[in-house]
């Protein structure tokens, strides 16, 4: 009798850890598919952003430092080289781990390599990871207020769907801002789950939108870096070292090092 209890406990016990595999192995599956991007052969489906031309000008909102290098770098750097002038807002401070000298430093250094002048950088100072316990109404007077100075045809913002919150409220006020208006904004993600695939090195890949996100209603355009200005987008990105040191932040910042960046754009004309 106590053989034939151990035996069916035995059994429950087998039948519970195989259920447990198949729910793990499930789980895993779906979260591979629901994250998965589009195949690298759906890149030549995609429309295409061209490069601004001579005197056009053009205003990027960086939330962090690095940002505006990993995902619009190809583009700032085409931009430059082609005549146009280009803007960058950095929003918060850097800080949240004590960087923030070093982390301006680089930025500025970055930013350069790009060809953006000194003269053409702004810095907000918003605390870094804190954009959303702020003032809403007067941040987005602040970025009104850059929009009307530097007085753009392109804005370039975090999509306000990106993952991390200081991203995500720069995209919803930038939206707010320019819903109505003449400007054309150009949407980038960063912090996104699996996104790049594969998050790392790969510069003979492109980087493309997660599957999840793919709308009929939404523009994902590409941005084709020649050779040359892939290189430059290299040597910017490199210029962040403090960042390169971590290793999860440096297989996203060597990820975003493609044949393209991504965008979603925006036109409001």
């Amino acid at each position: 009798m106590r053989k034939l209890s151990l035996e069916k406990k035995n059994k429950v016990t087998k039948w519970s850890l195989i259920s447990g595999i198949i729910l793990v192995a499930g789980g895993w599956l779906f979260y591979s598919w629901y994250y998965q991007s589009l195949p690298q052969a759906a890149i030549y489906v995609l429309n295409s952003v061209q490069t601004p031309t001579a005197g056009e000008n053009i205003l990027v909102f960086s939330p962090h430092p690095d940002d505006e290098t990993i995902a619009a770098g190809g583009f700032i750097a085409a931009s430059e080289k082609a005549g146009a002038h280009v803007w960058i807002a950095l929003v918060t401070n850097g800080n949240k781990h004590g960087l923030e000298y070093s982390r301006y430093d680089e930025f500025i250094k970055a930013t350069g390599a790009l060809g953006v002048t000194p003269a053409h950088l702004f810095f907000l100072g918003y605390p870094d990871g804190g954009l959303y316990k702020v003032n809403q109404t007067s941040f987005r007077n602040n970025l009104q207020n850059i929009i009307t100075e530097v007085d753009p045809q392109v804005i370039i913002a975090p999509d306000p769907s990106d993952y991390n919150r200081d991203h995500a409220t720069i995209g919803k006020a930038v939206a707010a801002i320019t819903a109505g208006k003449g400007e054309t904004v150009y949407y980038y993600f960063v912090h996104y789950p699996h996104f790049p695939i594969p998050q790392n090195y790969a510069p003979n890949m492109y980087v493309l939108p997660p599957l999840r996100l793919v709308n009929a209603g939404e523009n994902w355009a590409k941005f084709i870096l020649p050779p040359s200005i892939e290189s430059v987008k290299r040597s910017a990105v490199l210029e962040y070292k403090s960042q390169l040191g971590n290793p999860f932040l440096q297989s996203l910042l060597l990820g975003m090092i493609r044949k393209n960046e991504l965008f979603v754009v925006v036109s409001h004309s």
